[in-house]
């Protein structure tokens, strides 16, 4: 109101504001900033390490209310769509994220044997690095691509094809974390150690370097991809020094103790591998677990806080209706079920069962979807949502589930015509 009336005021002194060399400048501004909303969606993926949902740590949220996740609860739950029926296919940290990166089931990339941590985890990384959807995003559909955060657990020498940003690891460290960097404003290319200094506890470093990166490529007009995965709420569960001894008075004094945790030696005796020989948990051991329980909960603060600023962020920028944002886990965990202290790498529900959250144009708020899929049909997803697709991938995208309402079938139009016929040509499994 102010502008206009400044500009009717200089009309009747016989000189509009336009006229002025300032405001040609501002009319230029914004015009390119107009340009600058992208034809293609931006796609911001949000990737947590061993966050469980059936043990109470994610979505959707108990009877009780309590969450460590607030914020996300209110942005991407009850502002967008959950998932019901969510999966992963492999349990385990790099063969999980190998998978959602390709879209391919895990035997797919697979390899028997081979150097480094546990194998490698047995995955063929040459399968891997070059065939991510990020480097197809970039090569195929234009996107400005950056990797903010845990990649995978064997880090390959070189920045794989494809990311125009990295700050990756395989997890590292909670404090004074190491990262491979190029593209960074700010950090020379190769690799850079923070300090110990409480404003570099590596989640904190994830987030403000990912919100830096997608301000800087906002302005260029390309759309983006931000793939942003805090090493939360992995071992050994060290939350940040401003949350370390935050417990909120509504949760829970302890883990879920469900039907198998501290389970009789009679009743697993039936059970495979090493379920059946598990010693029963001492008040010592309840202790610890008890104490795990309450330091992932307390690093996942840390996650909520970067969700919301990264989805502040592109509101801010002017571009929340141009960006869809997904939540989800490499896997679960389980803290005392069938007398394991803590771990995966069983095909248990709570192993394998998580949380996928979306929201973004045309996806319908506070909705849920009861398809079942995995995170192999992530890649494919991502692709149908930019127009693109890929004949390597096992998985299917979930977009038509997504986006089947009405508002959904405004979403697909809204963006360039080979993304409505690559989501009406996919179908999910």
């Amino acid at each position: 109101a102010i502008f206009a009336q400044d500009v009717r005021s200089n009309a009747l002194l016989g000189q509009t504001l336009l006229d002025r060399p300032v405001m040609k400048l501002l009319l230029l501004g914004i015009i390119l900033a107009a340009a600058a909303k992208p034809r293609k969606p931006n796609i911001v993926w949000f990737l947590t390490d061993d966050q469980d949902q059936l043990l109470g740590g994610s979505f959707p949220v108990g009877d009780s209310g309590a969450t460590p996740m607030p914020k996300t609860k209110h942005l991407l739950q009850d502002g967008g769509t959950m998932a019901t029926n969510w999966y992963i296919h492999t349990p385990i940290c790099s063969p999980s994220r190998s998978e959602l990166l390709t879209g391919r089931y895990f035997h797919n990339l697979k390899r028997t044997g081979g150097p480094g941590y546990c194998a490698g985890m047995h995955v063929n990384y040459s399968k891997v690095h070059p065939n991510t959807f990020g480097r197809i995003l970039k090569e195929q559909g234009g996107y400005a691509t950056g990797m903010f955060g845990k990649y995978v657990n064997e880090m390959p020498s070189t920045v794989p094809p494809g990311w125009d940003a990295w700050l990756a690891n395989g997890g590292g460290d909670y404090i004074a974390p190491l990262f491979q960097t190029k593209g960074i404003s700010g950090l020379p290319d190769g690799a850079v150690k923070f300090s110990s200094d409480p404003s570099n506890y590596t989640t904190a470093v994830v987030g403000n370097r990912s919100i830096a990166w997608i301000k800087e490529v906002a302005r260029t007009g390309r759309p983006f991809l931000a793939y942003i995965a805090p090493k939360a709420a992995h071992e050994p569960f060290n939350p940040a020094p401003w949350y370390q001894h935050h417990w909120d008075p509504s949760w829970p004094d302890h883990e879920p103790i469900t039907e198998n945790w501290n389970a009789s030696f009679e009743s697993r005796k039936g059970h495979h591998g090493n379920i059946a020989t598990e010693p029963l948990i001492t008040k010592e051991a309840s202790s610890v677990i008890t104490g795990i329980f309450k330091n992932r909960w307390r690093t996942l603060m840390s996650v909520d806080d970067v969700i919301a600023d990264v989805i502040d962020t592109v509101s801010v920028l002017g571009l929340s209706e141009h960006t869809y944002f997904f939540f989800s886990s490499d896997h679960g965990f389980q803290l005392g079920q069938f007398n394991i202290p803590m771990d995966k790498r069983h095909v248990y529900e709570w192993d394998t069962k998580i949380h996928l959250l979306a929201r973004g144009p045309g996806i319908s708020a506070g909705s849920t979807f009861h398809e079942l899929g995995t995170q192999v049909d992530i890649a494919p997803t991502l692709l149908g949502l930019a127009g693109l697709s890929s004949e390597l991938h096992d998985g299917k995208s979930i977009a038509p589930f997504l986006l089947q309402n009405d508002g959904g079938a405004r979403g697909e139009r809204s963006f360039s015509s080979r993304r409505t016929t690559a989501v009406t040509t996919s179908s999910a499994s």
